[in-house]
């Protein structure tokens, strides 16, 4: 991990403190600070590593692109094979103690750990000819207390390794306690009935078994192509979870019908690779994962013809999948497909070979050590940069393979200290029986934990010992006791097997979730989550914020500096459009756009797509009387420049122009400062923005359930949004200019079903936009008590610049006054939270009462660590 690389020009000091000198507000000039394609070594120079040894990585020779749209042809980049060599010594000269790695892939992971002091490490690139091309020497740290994580290298875990099969599903020679284990068990009993039904199931050919009629009637190729993978994947998804069922089956019971079945079935399923009706890389990865489990499972079985057609297919079928990999997954920010479940399965067919077909040798070298470069998270802080949806889909990849190496190795992989931070993510981000959070891809859909989420919590909770996840665990089973069997065969979530084969047990619930703080930030990822009463739902009220360094790329949204809100676990004030597609018009201009989020349009301009388009958290504290955190998203608003994105909207007919919402950039400075009252319900929301012109500043708030009522009041607005069941948000939104406002209940683009995949009709949701009159410069205060019908409103009242409610005083410049500031003080509690240029030169003090004693706490910003 590294602090974000900044030079002196790229970065401008607004304020300084004047004790030491130290950068109070940083303001970023950088184009992005995360890169599609890794442009900066790891560890960067002079950096203190995170954990010992540290993984090396650097840019790749040939960076490429690659494929931008699953099956649909894109540019085509050159990727020749290459050689690199690695070198790291306490000797800057190289002469002595020098440890060297030759790698045909852009990392190496030493497994020794380093002495603590200064290191040095240099890469090169060997061309054809044998001429090595170093980098510069860089240097970095090992400090005397950097923990170290250092699983076994590849040779030492292969000496060990069985030769007999099963072994990957599990091992053969704990094949009868696991039948043992599972004789009463209904969850492997879900395995047999269902292998049961599927034999008195036949199977036809794929064609006669798809439904085109909807691809035929679209004209966009990019939503024919998509259409098609859809329907292609409903059935060979379901053959896939037919396939595995049978494969499982014999593998609780040792009933030879059930091999013979499955072999059959999937015979079947293999010719159909060559039908016009296939596509799409999840279709693929699908058949390499049917003939691994298979092979695996069926092994002792298998008549010599078979067991080489299964070989034929995992080597032809595997080899596509490494060579797409290799020299591209280990650099990208973020490989959706690989991660969330082809990296896994391609993991799973090289051990299930190794030793047996040639190419698994180098997948095995190439997989293992990549798990161990880049995973489990793309950061260290265990939240997830997609939002939830798409935490979702990558649960069996963050505990199948991990258990695996665990058990191949004896070295525990879920030491990774990120799995308990993604412990409190999961928590955090969607308590139980209550809606996610937000802010990523299909976010409109996580009304309440599933099963694959309590399932992975209930992983978590047994492989890391962790109480919270135990708790959050035992809370929701104590009200819904079946939530794991609702995941029975989730594709990419269901952790069934997991539970049938794991040696580990869910410790006993000994923490209760309304035990833990109120508010949580995840500073790399830029997300925060504030909670009143996180463990029981029906009293929560909640607000999650996103102002991510990842910006809108992958399956992130241009929402930067938004928020929602939340009561009952139900949402009010919440980020508005249907997942319809990836980019179509609906997805691209009115649910990934700003406008469809609580955030700021400027002059009715939105965010960049792409990683250029991001924000920050540059200083946070979680308190108890006070939680504060400040997204910067000065840097999020203009034209869309990222390569990747042009050409996505190139093929998909996407216009990023400005009467579709993108211009150039009249957005000099916003920062949204949000502080949470206490546990009153009480949220703060104070934004300083600056234009490099006068422009009309949008205010945006939208819900999704029941209009908005709004009213002129104390010089504001009053803005009440509700949900239908008892959640209110309550906004008095004050301006240091003019205000006019509308409220709209259509969308921008209509949002069609044009998949047929939501099955539903789509309604509409509602949108208010309160906008100033052309300035420079402008504040909002945004007071929004969120409650529900167990309380009246909390009075808001002002005067000038004063605003008080309850017994909190709050101040800022709304008189148009050039420097921004806020001050909230409760002098009953003695806490108070001060942010203002003059008096603490950029910096934010906060007083709060922990556990009954004073706390202060001065916070200036900080660069997040980042790491690629």
């Amino acid at each position: 991990m590294k602090k974000i690389l900044l030079g002196l020009p790229a970065f401008c000091l607004l304020m300084s403190c004047n004790s030491s000198g130290q950068t109070a507000v940083i303001k970023v000039a950088e184009k992005t600070m995360m890169h599609e394609v890794r442009a900066t070594p790891s560890p960067l120079n002079d950096a203190h590593v995170a954990v010992n040894p540290p993984r090396f990585m650097w840019p790749d020779k040939f960076p490429h692109l690659g494929s931008v749209l699953d099956g649909v042809p894109g540019q085509v980049d050159e990727k020749p094979k290459v050689l690199y060599r690695i070198r790291i010594s306490q000797d800057k000269n190289f002469q002595k103690d020098v440890l060297t790695g030759e790698r045909a892939w852009a990392f190496f992971n030493p497994f020794q750990c380093l002495a603590p002091g200064k290191w040095y490490w240099q890469h090169a690139y060997v061309t054809p000819e044998g001429n090595e091309e170093w980098s510069p020497v860089y240097q970095f740290y090992i400090n005397k207390d950097t923990p170290e994580f250092n699983p076994p290298a590849l040779e030492k875990v292969l000496a060990g390794y069985p030769s007999h099969h099963p072994r990957v599903l599990l091992d053969a020679d704990d094949w009868e306690e696991i039948i043992a284990k599972n004789k009463n068990n209904p969850e492997a009993r879900a395995y047999i009935d269902k292998a049961v039904r599927c034999i008195s199931h036949p199977l036809k050919h794929l064609w006669e078994e798809i439904d085109t009629t909807n691809v035929v009637t679209l004209t966009n190729l990019v939503q024919r192509k998509s259409a098609l993978i859809r329907e292609s994947r409903k059935i060979v998804d379901r053959e896939e979870a037919n396939v595995e069922a049978l494969v499982r089956a014999y593998l609780l019971t040792k009933d030879k019908k059930y091999y013979r079945e499955g072999i059959d079935r999937l015979s079947e399923i293999l010719s159909w690779q060559e039908s016009k009706y296939f596509a799409g890389d999840f279709n693929l990865s699908t058949l390499l994962s049917m003939s691994t489990s298979t092979y695996d499972g069926f092994y002792g079985l298998l008549s010599p013809e078979e067991k080489q057609l299964l070989l034929d297919n995992i080597r032809n079928i595997g080899d596509k999948f490494y060579n797409e990999y290799v020299n591209h997954l280990e650099n990208r920010i973020a490989d959706n497909h690989v991660w969330q479940m082809t990296f896994r399965i391609l993991t799973m067919a090289a051990f299930a070979t190794v030793g047996e077909i040639p190419e698994a040798s180098v997948w095995t070298d190439y997989c293992y050590n990549e798990w161990i470069s880049r995973l489990p998270g793309l950061n260290k802080d265990g939240a997830w940069h997609n939002g939830d949806a798409y935490f979702h889909v990558n649960i069996r990849t963050l505990i199948e393979i991990p258990a695996f190496f665990s058990r191949i190795s004896g070295f525990n992989f879920f030491a990774d200290p990120w799995y308990n931070n993604n412990a409190l993510y999961v928590i955090y981000q969607q308590p139980p029986f209550s809606k996610s959070g937000g802010h990523g891809n299909s976010h409109e859909g996580q009304h309440t934990p599933n099963g694959g989420r309590v399932g992975y919590a209930d992983a978590i909770a047994r492989e890391c010992n962790n109480p919270w996840a135990a708790a959050y665990v035992h809370e929701i089973m104590q009200e819904d006791p079946d939530i794991f069997s609702k995941a029975f065969e989730t594709k990419p979530a269901d952790l069934t097997w997991y539970r049938c084969i794991t040696k580990k047990e869910r410790p006993a619930y000994s923490m209760r979730l309304s035990d833990l703080p109120a508010c949580k930030i995840f500073s790399q990822t830029g997300t925060a989550l504030m909670h009143t009463d996180i463990g029981h739902h029906t009293n929560n009220a909640m607000l999650s914020f996103r102002s991510s360094p990842y910006g809108s790329t992958s399956h992130a949204l241009a929402n930067q500096n938004a928020f929602n809100t939340f009561f009952g676990g139900k949402a009010i004030f919440y980020s508005s459009g249907h997942r319809t597609g990836f980019t179509d018009d609906h997805c691209m201009y009115a649910y990934r756009n700003t406008r469809a989020h609580n955030s700021i349009l400027v002059n009715g301009m939105g965010q960049k797509i792409g990683t250029e388009g991001y924000g920050w958290i540059p200083r946070y504290y979680e308190g108890e009387e006070i939680s504060y955190v400040v997204g910067d998203a000065s840097n999020a608003y203009g034209k869309v420049i990222s390569p990747l994105w042009l050409e996505r909207g190139r093929l998909s007919g996407t216009r990023f122009t400005p009467e579709m919402g993108w211009d150039e950039n009249k957005l000099d400075f916003f920062r949204r400062h949000i502080v949470q009252l206490g546990r009153s319900g009480l949220f703060v929301i104070y934004d300083e923005l600056t234009g490099k012109e006068p422009v009309k500043w949008n205010y945006l708030l939208h819900t999704v359930e029941l209009p908005m009522e709004v009213v002129e009041e104390g010089g504001g607005l009053r803005i009440l949004g509700k949900n239908k069941v008892d959640g209110v948000s309550v906004a008095h939104l004050f301006s240091s200019q003019k205000m006019t406002y509308a409220q709209t209940d259509t969308f921008f683009v209509a949002a069609v079903d044009w998949k047929k995949r939501l099955g539903k009709t789509l309604p509409n949701h509602y949108h208010f936009t309160a906008t100033t009159s052309p300035s420079n410069q402008v504040c909002f205060l945004n007071v929004i008590d969120v409650h529900g019908n167990n309380r009246a409103d909390a009075v808001v009242d002002r005067e000038g610049n004063h605003i008080t409610v309850k017994e909190w005083v709050i101040e800022c410049n709304l008189d148009g006054g050039e420097k921004a500031f806020l001050r909230i003080e409760n002098k009953k509690k003695g806490v108070s939270l001060n942010f203002d240029y003059d008096l603490n030169n950029g910096a934010t003090t906060i007083v709060d009462q922990v556990g009954g004693k004073r706390v202060e706490k001065k916070l200036v910003d900080t660069l997040p660590d980042l790491e690629i």
